[in-house]
């Protein structure tokens, strides 16, 4: 499958935003740019502490990862009963749902 989405492997970093605290972001991609993927705009928000911001902004970071394992695991174990689950999971993650 050709990716739609900016190529792993993505990692936290810092934002200069006074809006947000992190970022999810690609070094390495096209010609070794910076390549911010996404901003936790959370902060001062009411509710959300600093680790569930981090919680989420790990989840964020482990997309492509995340992906790419499902991928590998339908293509093994097709038969297996949580293949229609993780097919729409997949799916839902390319944009290819139907």
């Amino acid at each position: 499958m050709d990716a739609k989405y900016t190529p792993g492997p993505w990692n936290i970093g810092s934002s200069d935003l006074p809006v947000s605290r992190m970022s999810i972001h690609c070094k390495g991609h096209k010609d070794s740019c910076h390549s911010t993927v996404a901003l936790m705009v959370s902060r001062g928000v009411i509710g959300i502490s600093h680790d569930e911001e981090f919680a989420n902004a790990r989840l964020i970071a482990a997309a492509p990862d995340l992906l790419d394992v499902l991928e590998e695991l339908v293509a093994e174990f097709g038969v297996c009963g949580l293949t229609e689950k993780a097919r729409a999971a997949i799916a839902k993650a390319t944009g290819e749902q139907s």
